[in-house]
């Protein structure tokens, strides 16, 4: 009897998440397709490209597997693994923050255009194209690396975010567009399906799971000379971020007592 009560509520909270889970579906289906009925042709191919780099990100950091750690100090933690298709390695990066979600997305997403204040890997950006409310173009020059091994790139990014429950996505990918040749001052990168996945922790933080997924197209440098410098620029985005965030509700707070 017991057995067969704990089959029973065990067939019932299987049917309720995959309920939820189809409803969830729905939703991000509709919005999906409403977005993508108000866009030209053009538009409809980018979302769709977008959609495909979102669900390589939330696969990536929902089901991981394979990885091997690079550091883990100062509340960072950085993973890497070897990618079937592509011959740079995979990264993963994790820390918690002391903030809300919608906090978090406002730095992240929100207030794009004022990154290079606090994010010292990125020397410029700049948003080319906002195709719809969830997505966009952006053209970012990354600074040098390396002991000067590693020269900066400029890339084309589109960028595209969601929220399902409480996690939020934001995930990009590079694209071939001719909104934005290549400039000639820099030689282009690549980034692969990478981005960003945040949510509630236990302890009442907020987890961000940061993927980054570059090939700098430099044959001649060493892929450990890459990976080591990889390592570091994620490592410090997570203490810089977490710097941000410190300033960011300082500011807001300041706000509030002048209201």
């Amino acid at each position: 009897l017991f057995l067969l009560l704990f089959l029973l509520l065990f067939l019932l909270l299987f049917l309720c998440g995959t309920a939820r889970m189809f409803d969830e579906g729905l939703i991000i289906g509709d919005r999906y397709l409403e977005e993508t009925a108000n866009l030209d042709p053009r538009g409809q191919m980018l979302q769709g490209v977008a959609l495909e780099a979102y669900n390589e990100l939330k696969e990536t950091v929902l089901w991981p597997d394979g990885w091997t750690t690079e550091s883990d100090k100062e509340g960072v933690k950085v993973f890497s693994r070897a990618q079937r298709n592509a011959p740079n390695r995979l990264f993963l990066s994790e820390s918690h923050f002391l903030c809300s979600l919608e906090d978090l997305f406002d730095v992240l997403y929100t207030q794009m255009d004022r990154v290079t204040e606090w994010n010292t890997s990125i020397l410029s950006i700049e948003l080319i194209e906002r195709l719809s409310q969830h997505l966009d173009i952006l053209y970012t020059v990354g600074v040098s690396g390396g002991a000067g091994l590693i020269k900066s790139r400029e890339f084309l990014t589109l960028r595209y975010w969601l929220k399902e429950r409480d996690m939020y996505y934001i995930a990009s990918r590079d694209i071939h567009d001719p909104i934005k040749p290549n400039s000639g001052k820099y030689p282009r990168g690549f980034n692969g399906p990478c981005g960003y996945v945040f949510f509630p922790a236990m302890d009442g933080s907020v987890k961000l799971a940061y993927v980054v997924n570059v090939d700098l197209k430099l044959p001649l440098v060493p892929q450990k000379v890459i990976n080591s410098n990889l390592v570091e620029v994620v490592h410090g985005f997570h203490l810089a971020l977490r710097n941000k965030i410190d300033d960011y509700l300082d500011a807001k707070r300041r706000l509030s007592h002048l209201g």
